[in-house]
């Protein structure tokens, strides 16, 4: 008796992940179409609201495999980088409380 059996590369070929993208607006990007001359038809992930004021400006190209490695950002990254950018934050007003400081007491002597 015969049996049958399916290719596991057709079937992985046919169901692909699907890959969501989140800009640093934290909406889920689509896909869009370039349509300049040097990257015609080349398709890239976008801020849905690049159109509207307030948008991020997040953009990265898609690849034949659906995404490039090397342009995306782990979460654990992004909030390693967030938490750095606080502190240089949290740095930069306690240097500008000093300097406020420092010029009050200058004006009161004059």
């Amino acid at each position: 008796m015969p049996t049958s059996a399916k290719s596991s590369s057709n079937s992985h070929s046919r169901f692909k992940k699907k890959i969501e993208v989140k800009c640093w607006c934290e909406d889920l990007c689509p896909v869009f179409v370039s349509r300049t001359p040097e990257n015609s038809g080349k398709k890239f992930w976008g801020c849905p609201n690049y159109k509207g004021e307030g948008g991020c400006g997040f953009f990265r190209w898609v690849d034949d495999e659906g995404i490039q490695k090397q342009d995306m950002m782990p979460e654990s990254n992004r909030i390693t980088e967030q938490r750095q950018m606080m502190a240089l934050m949290q740095m930069v007003v306690v240097l500008l409380g000093a300097i406020l400081f420092i010029l009050v007491l200058v004006l009161c002597k004059i």
